[in-house]
């Protein structure tokens, strides 16, 4: 209906095959196809064309020979069955343009399906012959003029079909066995056959949010992963207490975190929680102490990983006051750390956000580039970054996951406004693209500018900026380019999330 034959389809082919459809195609439909063989009689006058007793033994004969594919075993979409989501991921925009359709084909009735009178006949159903002309109506007073009525919904706006309700069927969960969706920390660990659970979004497009997130009322679940993680995490609108609350960074992988890391423990000289105060055999520590490592200082725990973490709460991590900062990847398991001190102390989330789709590119080139030691991360070798982005290996919107805890199954739109939510309300946002803009603002709502040699910090900093990913500039990808379009067809949540972003970084502007 688009005369796209190749290449990767968009919501806007979607919106043209809804339009064609709606403006220039009179819909039938094959599971009503006796009534729908009525209605194109009706719309192009065919009923009152040839003889009438040959048409209905004729049609008879016709609707005998119907496609008998429904005898194969059926695939009921209740049951989940793995055939069902394997063919509906595929067929994502049909599904959608399907359910258009039926809307389209119940308007149809509406207007010419009136007169249609259904008999059953043998094992199909024929038109009846037309009822005979009623009596002219008696002429009657008109009726008082009625009290004034909400006006009805809008007719369908040829140039913006309305938005289409998706099923409800998840085909994403059918597999209980799949493994967890991983951080980019845990690839070398991929089991041999390869590869990380593809969830693509069932709606596809998430559509830009008119209301602020807080105010949307989310599924009771989702509600209770927000109340999780506040009772962990306090709002970034109150002020910073370092008596208070403990500043956690959640790292995105390929978002500076790496170089982040090291510039608030090398230069700024704070006290991290992170990995590195886990090693040399500190792991298994049964007490909190600060460890000396290249010069810097961390608390003997491991937060970048829920184990970890759970380690870190049974020692008292939170209210020790020994760490300055703590990074993790899970915010969710982060949260837990506060709920063992009386919520005498909570934490403080900052991050630092990447366009989508340059962390995706430099992801693959980090695979691709950096030598895992593991065989089966060979295959990124000689992987192409269009055949990464067509493959199960590729990332799907994994910020949008991790801020909502839905490592498995398709994502909604209730996801997107519970991960805006998150950002909006307990993190404060810093952005790749305005590293240094970023790391003042940091410095100040966290007051670390008073931290450390200031001589040190200038030139450690500058030190540490020449490290950083130059992927974007070695590895262009082009917005409207092929595998820009796939990376963003995976990733339309995580597009919508970084653009919300966008805003929150331009409202807290007054932090440097």
């Amino acid at each position: 209906l688009t005369n796209e034959m190749k290449g990767p389809l968009n919501e806007d082919h979607l919106i043209l095959a809804m339009r064609v459809l709606q403006n220039k195609c009179f819909v039938g439909l094959l599971e009503e196809f006796d009534l729908s063989l009525q209605l194109f009689e009706s719309y192009f006058g065919w009923s009152k064309v040839g003889d009438a007793a040959k048409r209905k033994e004729c049609t008879q004969k016709i609707e005998s020979r119907k496609d008998n594919a429904n005898n194969h075993p059926t695939l009921d979409e209740d049951e989940g069955g793995e055939i069902w989501g394997l063919l509906e991921q595929k067929n994502l925009y049909d599904m959608r343009l399907y359910e258009f359709a039926l809307g389209l084909y119940e308007k149809e009735k509406e207007k010419y399906g009136g007169d249609i009178v259904v008999e059953v006949v043998g094992d199909g159903f024929l038109p009846s012959p037309p009822p005979p002309s009623p009596p002219p109506p008696v002429p009657v007073p008109p009726p008082p003029t009625p009290p004034p009525q909400e006006p009805s919904p809008p007719e369908i706006d040829p140039n913006e079909p309305p938005v289409v309700q998706h099923p409800k069927y998840d085909p994403y969960n059918w597999n209980e066995n799949a493994p967890k969706y991983n951080n980019i920390n845990n690839y070398p660990e991929a089991s041999e056959e390869g590869g990380w659970e593809l969830h693509p979004q069932k709606n596809n497009m998430p559509s830009t949010l008119m209301e602020d997130p807080s105010k949307v009322t989310l599924p009771p679940e989702l509600e209770a992963r927000y109340t999780q993680l506040s009772i962990g995490f306090t709002d970034i609108e109150k002020p910073f207490d370092k008596s208070k609350n403990l500043a956690i960074f959640w790292h995105i992988p390929k978002c500076g975190g790496g170089i982040l890391d090291q510039l608030l423990s090398n230069c700024i000289g704070l006290v991290e929680a992170n990995k590195v105060g886990s090693r040399e055999g500190h792991q298994n520590d049964e007490t909190l102490t600060v460890v000396t490592h290249d010069g810097s200082q961390y608390v003997n725990v491991d937060t970048t990983t829920p184990n970890g973490i759970e380690h870190a709460k049974e020692l008292h991590l939170a209210s020790s006051g020994l760490a300055d900062v703590a990074l993790t990847s899970y915010l969710y398991d982060a949260a837990s750390l506060f709920t063992n001190n009386g919520n005498t102390v909570r934490g403080k989330c900052f991050t630092m956000l990447r366009h989508p789709i340059k962390r995706a590119v430099s992801i693959f080139y980090y695979l691709k580039e950096t030598e895992f030691g593991d065989a089966n991360l060979s295959i990124f070798k000689d992987m192409s970054l269009e055949e990464y982005a067509r493959s199960q290996w590729c990332e799907e919107n994994w910020m949008v996951r991790f801020l909502t805890n839905e490592m498995k199954g398709a994502l909604t739109e209730d996801h997107l406004t519970l991960a805006m939510r998150v950002l909006q309300n307990k993190c404060f946002v810093g952005l790749l693209e305005e590293f240094d803009a970023s790391l003042l603002r940091y410095e100040m709502y966290f007051n670390w500018g008073k931290v450390g040699d200031k001589a040190k910090r200038t030139e450690c900093t500058k030190m540490m900026e020449q490290q950083s990913d130059t992927s974007d500039t070695l590895h262009p990808v082009e917005e409207g380019d092929e595998v820009w379009s796939l990376l963003e067809q995976k990733n339309l949540f995580d597009m919508k999330l970084y653009e919300f972003a966008l805003d929150l970084y331009e409202e807290f502007s007054g932090y440097g």
